[in-house]
């Protein structure tokens, strides 16, 4: 399964999974809303809310991922480096594992 990827305490963490899924939601919704608006003209402006309120549940959904997460690392550097290693596995962006470059 390709979240096998994902290494813990991400892989288990629901809102992490959240606040990714709405992350990419809202970078779709962004260029769905980006094309209606071209191709209609700026009366569709006000879809551009769409995309803003998703990438504002993306936050909070990732500042309770955060609280829970980096409570499992020594350092602040070694929870963002996981968890941008988490964020790029999850969207299979790269293979490379934090602990390799340790």
């Amino acid at each position: 399964m390709w979240s096998d990827r994902v290494s813990e305490p991400f892989r288990s963490d629901r809102q992490f999974w959240r606040s990714l899924c709405a992350s990419v939601a809202s970078v779709v919704a962004l260029v769905v809303v980006s094309v209606v608006s071209a191709l209609v003209g700026g009366g569709a402006a006000v879809l551009y809310v769409v995309p803003v309120l998703l990438l504002v549940t993306a936050a909070m959904l990732a500042r309770s991922s955060s609280s829970v997460t980096r409570r499992q690392f020594a350092t602040r550097a070694q929870w963002r480096d996981a968890e941008r290693d988490a964020v790029a596995r999850a969207l299979l962006l790269r293979r490379r594992h934090v602990h390799d470059a340790l």
